[in-house]
């Protein structure tokens, strides 16, 4: 089976939350560093024009964000279960949660901490992405407390829910729930130092819970470089495809399609259906620096227009 590269930067929650899985599957990983903002060169090429952190590569074969990271993972690797407890279901809602509700109070509160140590750059680059103005690193500064008010009401919740004496979130074992609802939480704890630890000093449930998941590990890890990744995608063959759905609503096997996130980040990718399933959409499409690829895509999250 082709080596699992994972394209991502250390301080990413959300390549963290990719790294976790790794750990939790007792996988061997390559990691290829890429630039915290744009321009991405070594990546485009393979994405076609996905800018965002993390994105997964097996061979010719690439998974965009976490949520399909995860099934594609759990289909090749299904021991462990990201699902112990046969709890799919709840973990998706954790998820769901995590992302909606608990995932932007914590990142800003974080942010909120380190803005003077980020370059101009950074936060320029997050607004072009998400088509809004640049927010001056003073008023960042000062909304602290409201992102800290707004981090703990979700801090609250977490610490109920341990309170009961469980060790992870849908029982004894850790779970996909965790992971998801961790990842948010150890930008916050742990990647914006000492000022950021002591908002959980009122919470040592979940402080501790906290360190039970980040124990899981990350994998045996090795580096490669861009450049390597980009000869292994060129010297492979994607995988056949599976036998496809009929979804209502879903992009058509054979049609050409663009496709982009609904969080308006401005890069599409340009390819034809390969595959279709209810979670899941495949383009192939073709650069000189990689071959074909074929690009996967969660249907949840991501737009898709036809393309001439």
């Amino acid at each position: 089976m082709p080596e699992i590269i994972l394209h991502q930067y250390d301080s990413s929650p959300f390549a963290y939350k990719a790294r976790l899985y790794m750990g939790f599957k007792k996988l061997a990983w390559r990691a290829v560093d890429i630039p915290m903002v744009m321009p991405k060169p070594l990546l485009m090429p393979i994405t076609g024009g996905y800018r965002k952190t993390p994105v997964m590569q097996i061979g010719a074969d690439i998974y965009f964000d976490t949520s399909l990271i995860a099934a594609e993972l759990e289909r090749r690797h299904p021991s462990p279960s990201f699902y112990p407890a046969g709890g799919e279901a709840m973990a998706q809602i954790f998820t769901a949660w995590a992302d909606q509700n608990l995932f932007l109070p914590a990142a800003n509160f974080s942010l909120s901490l380190v803005a003077e140590k980020l370059p101009a750059a950074f936060f320029e680059d997050r607004a072009k992405m998400m088509n809004r103005p640049v927010t001056p690193v003073e008023k960042m500064k000062a909304a602290m407390p409201l992102f800290k008010m707004q981090m703990c009401l979700q801090l609250d919740r977490l610490s109920n829910l341990l309170s009961d004496g469980r060790s992870f979130l849908l029982g004894d074992k850790p779970g996909l729930a965790d992971i998801a609802v961790e990842h948010p939480l150890w930008m916050a704890a742990k990647n914006s130092g000492k000022r950021s630890a002591a908002a959980f000093d009122p919470y040592p449930l979940v402080r501790a819970w906290i360190d039970r998941v980040d124990a899981i590990g990350q994998g045996a890890r090795t580096p490669m470089s861009g450049e390597e990744a980009l000869a292994v995608a060129k010297a492979a063959t994607p995988e056949a495809p599976r036998a496809s759905e009929e979804i209502e609503g879903a992009p058509k096997l054979g049609s050409r399609v663009s496709v982009q996130t609904e969080d308006r980040a401005p890069e599409p990718v340009v390819g034809e259906v390969v595959f279709v399933a209810r979670n899941e959409v495949a383009i192939r499409r073709s650069a000189p620096e990689v071959g074909d690829v074929v690009i996967h895509v969660p249907r949840a999250g991501f737009v898709f227009r036809p393309a001439a």
